[in-house]
């Protein structure tokens, strides 16, 4: 798989498939949680509660993992993409909060009046897509 091949696999994983884990470092140890992601191309946001462990281990130590994918597809396995990258803690954002929350649907009525909400932005330093078509894994710097 060429490198242009390989981002257009990567972006339909990531334009399909919302929920995955963001994992961060809190005392030299990975800690995982699931997450509602979006992505703008190939950079990924998601939102959370300001006062959260997540913020706190971001600012202290801002490289992430994230694991998105995981689909079920008749005779073929089950693909996804192992993330690494950085994250930042934007105030201002692209696209715009609302409209990303708005495709959570009744969580975003939970979350829209909170009025506390962060935005994480992670810029992808390698992807690797596992299980795509029976290929040998493949990483990617981008």
């Amino acid at each position: 798989m060429n490198r242009e091949d390989f981002k257009n696999t990567l972006k339909e994983i990531l334009d399909n498939n919302k929920i995955g884990t963001l994992a961060t470092i809190r005392d030299n140890k990975p800690i995982s949680r699931y997450m509602y992601f979006y992505n703008d191309g190939l950079t990924l946001y998601t939102y959370t509660k300001k006062d959260t462990y997540k913020v706190e281990d971001l600012e202290e130590n801002p490289n992430a993992h994230v694991l998105l994918g995981y689909e079920e597809r008749e005779d073929l396995g089950e693909r996804y993409v192992e993330i690494q990258g950085k994250a930042s803690l934007p105030e201002e954002v692209t696209p715009d909060v609302d409209e990303m929350l708005a495709k959570l649907g009744n969580l975003y009525e939970k979350l829209k009046g909170e009025g506390d909400l962060q935005t994480i932005k992670i810029d992808i330093d390698t992807a690797r897509i596992m299980n795509d078509d029976d290929k040998d894994p493949k990483t990617v710097e981008l």
